[in-house]
């Protein structure tokens, strides 16, 4: 029995310690190396640390970073790592929420830490010989629903939510990725996702569990398609897991041709994925394999999954597919709802809001089941596919008819020289806001949307941007769409 990710991790070490484990264009540590570090780095904070207690992780994106995150793993800890170009005003909402026992940091972020209030340390300075006895005595306590990491997620409210997820989850999610994706040992991972991201989570601990390589991709990479291409080409990049909108800026630059790159393995989840970018990929990928995955940080990355077996039209729906192995979906009212080992243990010090979002699932009152209610709608297929509808609040009334902002985003994805673009509601004023990047220019986005949406769901301003705001996960921010619309400067 599995107890700790752990567990894969002294296996790679011992199996194969001379293989290359996390690589970025500094830096790379070998298996055996990475087992070195996180075990030093773990005794380290094993001596400043309770059990189960919180550690901050204040570093730019590395292989060290990964040590970091491991190593307090050893310690019986559990870590977040957290964007430290954030404000830091919501900085503070985050340490003010989980209450972190000490923070690891790179050398540059001590003065933030220290302005921030934290026990901090430099990751140079705390990596130590390793205390095998007190990590022996650690790890012998250690249960697989003790917490890995909480990841902080946006709120409604405006307050960030740490999404707390157990060993047990994670193990429970990347065996069944493993086997169902077919991740071969000693596969190549192009990484995307920041760490403080959960799509990082098959990535990191995919590679581990199969004794594969991650290469952390330059970010500035994928502002320049061409150098990110020859990224994938010269480290022989064969597996990604990728958001929609890296693949799209991609497939836009019309770079992507038969040969081009070594992917055998093409991931994407986090956003909806546009058919049209869908085909332009498979058309350069034709033996590549394709998936459509789906799922909210509370659920452990990936609740949903679909493998592209056959063509789509360039405006059609690609679905979310079926339940991963151990999970189970329910549509209630329409509401994607979710139980299984999968689900976070809650939101961390949020009792309230954690109620909220994870219910009591009514279909099963004779016994308490975990539900999380999504807050996403969907529905089945004629082929019983689970297809994703859109948010439960990107449905808006107007002028008494109802309306999704989904398929009105679908229908502007669909429209030739329409290279990234999203549909936003500002509900001040009442305004359907429709903004992309690309060649189309206003009179023929109009024209296209006239053509295949009636009238009321017809968006009241057109908006086109040289490139669509992101999100630090690389998502489109759609805040500052509806902020540069209103005229107003985004919020950094």
């Amino acid at each position: 029995m599995t107890r700790s990710v752990l567990a894969w991790l002294e296996q790679a070490a011992a199996l194969t310690p001379e293989a290359p484990a996390f690589e970025d264009v500094q830096s790379s540590l070998t298996f055996g190396q990475l087992y070195a570090a996180a075990r030093g780095l773990g005794s380290f904070v094993a001596k400043h640390t309770p059990l189960q207690t919180p550690v901050l992780l204040m570093m730019d994106k590395s292989p060290l970073t990964v040590a970091a995150m491991l190593g307090t793993a050893y310690a019986g800890c559990f870590y977040t790592p957290v964007d430290a170009s954030m404000p830091l005003a919501r900085l503070k909402l985050i340490v003010d929420q989980l209450e972190p026992a000490l923070a690891l940091c790179g050398r540059k972020y001590l003065p933030l830490a220290e302005e921030l209030g934290l026990r901090s340390f430099t990751v140079e300075d705390a990596i130590a010989p390793a205390d095998d006895a007190l990590l022996e005595e650690r790890q012998r306590r250690h249960i697989d629903t003790d917490l890995l990491y909480v990841l902080f997620t946006s709120g409604s409210t405006g307050t960030p939510k740490g999404v707390a997820v157990s060993h047990r989850s994670v193990i429970d999610f990347v065996e069944w990725a493993s086997s169902a994706l077919r991740i071969e040992a000693g596969s190549r991972f192009g990484n995307q996702a920041p760490l403080y991201f959960d799509n990082s989570v098959l990535d990191v601990y995919g590679a581990i569990r199969t004794r594969s390589c991650v290469f952390f991709l330059p970010r500035m990479d994928f502002m320049f398609p061409s150098r990110l291409l020859e990224d994938l080409r010269h480290h022989a990049i064969d597996t990604i897991f990728w958001v929609p909108s890296a693949l799209t800026a991609v497939a836009a630059s019309g770079l992507l041709q038969p040969g081009e790159t070594e992917l055998k393995r093409v991931f994407f989840c986090g956003e909806v994925m546009p058919c049209r970018t869908l085909n332009v990929w498979r058309k350069a990928l034709p033996e590549a394999r394709f998936v459509n995955m789906y799922g909210p940080t509370e659920i452990t990355d990936v609740c949903a999954w679909f493998e592209v077996d056959r063509d789509f039209n360039d405006d059609d729906a690609l679905p979310i597919g079926f339940p991963c192995a151990n999970t189970r979906i329910e549509l209630l009212d329409g509401e994607i709802c979710v139980m299984g080992t999968c689900l976070a243990a809650g939101y961390y010090n949020a009792p309230e809001k954690t109620a909220e979002a994870f219910v009591r699932n009514p279909l099963r009152p004779q016994l308490e089941e975990r539900m999380y209610r999504t807050g996403d709608l969907g529905a089945y297929n004629e082929r019983g596919e689970l297809l994703f509808l859109g948010r439960r609040d990107s449905q808006i009334k107007k002028n008494g008819y109802r309306i999704e902002l989904g398929e009105i985003e679908c229908a502007l994805l669909a429209l030739e020289g329409v290279e990234q673009g999203c549909c936003v509601f500002d509900a001040p004023t009442s305004r359907i806001i429709c903004a992309w990047a690309g060649p189309a220019g206003k009179k023929q986005v109009q024209a296209g949307l006239k053509g295949c949406l009636p009238k009321y769901m017809l968006p009241d301003e057109l908006l086109r941007m040289e490139r669509l705001p992101q999100t630090g996960s690389g998502k489109i921010d759609r805040v500052s769409v509806r902020q540069v619309a209103n005229g107003e400067h985004p919020e950094p």
